[in-house]
């Protein structure tokens, strides 16, 4: 996600002071071992056979073309941008860039913590000029890769169907669904990954392939889960959706010295609650006093009731509680934030998966939390529970491998302060042994790729040096354990 954000939104309007959105979406970095090939590639020629516009950093565009989301990397040098405007397009690049040993990273939607959407000395493949948008039929979807959550969702929407998704509005649906994909609808519909029917992919070799159950199964493994930008390039992603129905959110604040209970109580709570509900926690720090926020949402009618077991269950007192009645694509435009959650923006996340939420994880997260640094601007984490669905997949069947753990923390912050980066590594340290790795789609730079795959990495690893022997993809993340 991913990143997520729009779970970063909800960090966004938290960071503001404004407790009551949702947030988050995907992505990855790393720094590319280009390797020298005989000669000087011949741009020129690639240009020409290409449907789509071929951007070199002599061109007026590039400075445009190689833009993401999160600015921190708005300095960086690929040495070209393809805007693919065919799946012929992205075979002839790849072709190219494994001939002239040209590493290739991928432009979805472009939101990478990381920068990992444009990296340096690569040949970018940008996906959102590609055709296909989003294919309805009966209950599956088609959808192109660089396809934004909002328009999927408010199409899906209009017809009564979904898919699990995060919250962003821009992010692009491979993005999320390839590195898992949290969400909303996580504890009754499972990520992202888990509705991927089938999806279209170009091998490094220029191959088109098609990866499900029954073709290439092993490709199809490695895309649930194992991120984005890997084995090669997505072009189409087709999903299983599911029917909506109105839902109530409701939103619980707390005070901060409470959070540690918040916490620990919460989540007790939610992994045994029905389904039907799921919920997050959110601390925020730096701006003035602590906040601690829970939002839960609930079967339309039902969230009263709900709030109120879950305080009961968790010896919980909350300072207020707000409940709201909305439709589904009200309820996807909320957890989006609004024309704010479009605009680029320069943050520093990562991320902790907490195998057991024990009342001593609880108390790291919210130590993390008070080690931001005074002056530094705000911070945010955000917990979200692995229970429901997501459990119900082995985590041997898919590259995703938290499946069995409590918890996705989050962290995030906006500011600028050189403190940031350090403040992140000190809220690994904080957690200790109640980490037990991190989430693929809100990755850090310089972590190895055993952090976000676990157990399933040995496996992983096989089937990328399978397809991509000589590293031509460029996902971001360490090529090793």
């Amino acid at each position: 996600m991913s990143g997520q954000i729009s779970r970063q939104v909800f960090v966004r309007r938290a960071l503001g002071g404004l407790a009551g959105a949702v947030l988050l979406s995907s992505c990855r970095q790393a720094t590319p071992h280009a390797v020298s090939s005989p000669g000087p590639p011949d741009w020129t020629a690639l240009g020409g056979r290409l449907d789509g516009a071929l951007i070199l950093p002599s061109d007026a565009q590039y400075g445009p073309s190689k833009g993401i989301f999160n600015a921190r990397f708005n300095g960086s040098t690929p040495a070209a941008v393809l805007s693919a405007a065919s799946v012929t397009d992205v075979q002839k690049a790849l072709a190219f860039a494994s001939e002239n040993h040209i590493g290739v990273s991928v432009r979805s939607g472009g939101h990478s913590y990381i920068g990992a959407s444009s990296l340096d000395a690569t040949l970018v493949i940008d996906l959102r000029r590609l055709p296909g948008g989003v294919d309805v039929g009966n209950d599956q979807v088609t959808l192109s890769p660089a396809t934004d959550l909002d328009s999927i969702q408010t199409q899906l929407a209009s017809r009564g169907r979904s898919i699990p998704s995060g919250s962003c509005p821009t992010v692009g649906v491979a993005g999320l669904a390839l590195g898992g994909g949290l969400g909303s609808d996580a504890r009754l519909h499972g990520l992202t990954c888990d509705a991927l029917v089938s999806a279209a992919l170009v091998l490094p070799t220029g191959e088109m392939v098609t990866a499900s159950a029954d073709d290439h199964p092993d490709v199809f493994w490695a895309l649930r889960g194992g991120g984005g930008g890997n084995l090669g390039v997505v072009t189409s992603l087709t999903f299983r959706t599911f029917p909506v129905s109105d839902r109530d959110v409701v939103t619980l604040t707390f005070p901060m010295e409470m959070a540690a209970a918040v916490i620990a109580g919460w989540q007790d709570w939610q992994s045994a609650a029905d389904r039907n509900v799921w919920g997050m926690v959110n601390l925020t720090v730096g701006d003035g006093p602590g906040r601690c926020t829970v939002i839960l949402a609930t079967p339309s009618g039902s969230g009263p009731a709900v709030a109120g077991d879950m305080l009961s269950t968790a010896g919980l007192s909350a300072l207020s509680t707000r409940t709201r009645t909305l439709n589904r694509i009200d309820f996807v435009h909320y957890f989006e934030g609004g024309d704010d959650a479009r605009a680029p923006r320069a943050f520093v996340a990562g991320s902790d998966i907490v195998g057991e939420m024990t009342s001593a994880a609880a108390e790291s997260i919210v130590t993390a939390m008070s080690a931001w640094p005074a002056g530094a601007g705000s911070a945010t984490a955000v917990i979200e529970s692995l229970s429901g669905a997501v459990s119900d997949v082995d985590p041997a069947d898919s590259a995703f491998p938290w499946r069995r753990q409590a918890a996705s923390v989050q962290w995030y912050t906006e500011s600028t302060a050189d403190a940031a980066a350090g403040w992140l590594t000190a809220a690994h340290h904080a957690l200790g042994p109640a980490s037990v790795g991190g989430y693929i789609n809100y990755p850090e730079a310089g972590q190895p790729l055993a952090r976000y795959l676990g157990p399933n990495l040995q496996q992983f690893n096989a089937i990328r040096q399978k397809y991509d022997p000589a590293t031509v993809m460029r996902s971001g993340i360490g090529t090793g354990g």
